[in-house]
């Protein structure tokens, strides 16, 4: 068993994050991805966890054995942090699976500015997205290898690898996604990178309307 931890806000969920995961599942090996919404602590959310979950599932069920919905931080009460998540997932499944948290760039970038980023390395390997093969500096200084995810191998550490991968240019984006939203008046026309089901529940539960004064997405 190996499995993926891809955390976010998912504000909304669009067709990016989904190839992320899949890539993924893909390019390490995996058996499942568990998506995990979060509650943001670095950014306000501006739909409801229960309609974030609701729509993540919606995304996710062309691919339900695979790409899978974890409700996990959402459960949890008080504050909930990436380093609780991952203890809990490694509790989980035993200290022999590997597992892989899914990040991108810019995560990686900001990743000293996480609750005890200095002790994921110990639960779990970092699975990083470039673009383009950019890295930038080691948090870790060197203590983890770093390797690409085409050197992963048959029979990969659990923890404490530092794996990079390239990805190309995300064509979405969820403030994009907000943005189109908050432009079209009628809300009726497609919009780039959301699946129709995601777009009806959005429709549907008046979701992303313009803020009280006429601005905010």
């Amino acid at each position: 068993m190996r499995i993926g931890v891809f955390g976010g806000t998912f504000d909304p969920v669009h067709e990016s994050h989904i190839q992320m995961g899949l890539d993924a599942l893909e390019q390490c090996h995996l058996d499942k991805v568990f998506f995990v919404p979060t509650r943001p602590w670095q950014k306000t959310a501006r739909a409801s966890e229960e309609d974030r979950a609701a729509m993540l599932s919606m995304a996710l069920s062309p691919h339900q054995n695979k790409l899978i919905v974890d409700r996990r931080e959402l459960e949890r009460t008080g504050a909930s942090y990436s380093i609780d998540t991952l203890y809990s997932f490694r509790q989980e499944f035993g200290p022999e699976t590997p597992i892989y948290f899914i990040m991108g760039s810019d995560q990686w970038k900001n990743l000293k500015t996480w609750v005890l980023w200095e002790k994921f390395p110990l639960l779990c390997n970092l699975l990083i997205y470039t673009r383009d093969g950019e890295f930038s500096d080691d948090p870790y200084e060197g203590k983890f290898p770093i390797i690409p995810v085409q050197d992963l191998g048959s029979n990969p550490a659990p923890n404490g690898l530092i794996v990079l991968a390239r990805s190309e240019p995300a064509p979405y984006s969820s403030t994009a996604i907000r943005t189109a939203l908050f432009e079209e008046p009628s809300r009726s026309q497609t919009i780039p990178g959301l699946t129709a089901d995601v777009h009806q529940y959005i429709l549907f539960h008046g979701l992303y309307l313009p803020r009280e004064g006429g601005k905010g997405i």
